[in-house]
């Protein structure tokens, strides 16, 4: 069974860039180094995947990795509010217009400004697990293998 995000977490999440608490995504370049980027475009993609921007999906360390590295985290924190979240799965650069469509449009005007003739691709990532603090405390979520 895949991973259910709460509608409280996806929340967060949808609204982790406007409200200041962009998502980090963390993974391994194919070298086996740590890479981290912050993403301002990241996005529920529905209940169990999400999704960000890549500007530059030819020249990004972190898309270059995912065919030999494909498992990244993200995490959302929002201290303040005592939230806070690491989402963990398996990404790939997307090949279907539409999402890449849906993704684009869903991002922050700002975001949208960096991209504005949409060269760029979505990453998708199915999650494997979910786990942090959110409005009703502590929680873990996984999926079965």
């Amino acid at each position: 069974m895949a991973v259910v995000l709460p509608e409280s977490v996806k929340r967060d999440f949808n609204e982790a860039f406007a409200e200041g608490h962009p998502i980090v995504v963390a993974g391994v370049t194919v070298d086996g180094e740590p890479t981290v980027s912050f993403r301002g475009t990241a996005q529920t993609l529905g209940d169990s995947s999400v999704a960000f921007w890549t500007r530059d999906a030819a020249g990004s360390t972190l898309t270059t990795s995912l065919e030999t590295h494909p498992v990244v985290v993200l995490v959302y924190s929002n201290m303040a509010e005592r939230r806070f979240y690491q989402f963990k799965g398996r990404a790939r650069l997307n090949d279907d217009p539409e999402i890449d469509r849906t993704v684009y449009d869903n991002s922050h005007p700002l975001e949208q400004q960096r991209d504005p003739e949409r060269k760029g691709k979505a990453i998708v990532v199915e999650l494997t697990s979910v786990r942090g603090r959110g409005i009703d405390g502590p929680f873990l979520l996984e999926a079965d293998d």
